[in-house]
């Protein structure tokens, strides 16, 4: 009888533990791959912090925070301002010309991994300067 008891625990509580232990994997592998080119950090970490917060207070208090506070961070980054949204393409058009020399100059490792990253700075930032991603969204649902 008190077998049975232990085996029903550990059915009740192993999925728990694999999506717990699944979210604390891929925030600990976003924390180890947040530096290297690219968005490999940023989407682990939410990933991770969503399937915490599945089970855990904490992780979803966090989350509704950071979903309804994101979007001003984003406000604060790219202001409606004229001349700061022509700096910010000005910069972009400059990180791709960048990432065209270093890609093609067939040196380092080190020099296409940067090339790789600031593309995808670049893309970030032509893509969220001016709103031209929601741009991009509200015409695509138009269609």
């Amino acid at each position: 009888m008190r077998y049975t008891g232990v085996m029903d625990l550990i059915r009740r509580n192993a999925k728990r533990v694999a999506v717990d232990a699944a979210g604390y994997a891929l925030l600990v592998l976003a924390v180890l791959t947040g530096w290297l080119p690219g968005p490999g950090g940023i989407p682990l970490a939410i990933a991770g912090l969503g399937l915490l917060s599945i089970h855990n207070k904490w992780a979803r208090r966090l989350r509704d925070y950071l979903l309804k506070h994101g979007g001003e961070l984003v406000k604060v980054l790219f202001p409606p301002n004229p001349i700061i949204q022509w700096l910010y393409d000005i910069v972009a058009v400059l990180l791709l010309l960048l990432v065209t020399v270093l890609a093609f100059q067939h040196d380092p490792l080190w020099k296409i991994s940067a090339a790789v990253g600031l593309f995808f700075i670049a893309i970030f930032l032509a893509a969220l300067n001016r709103d031209r991603y929601m741009r991009f969204r509200q015409r695509k649902h138009k269609q």
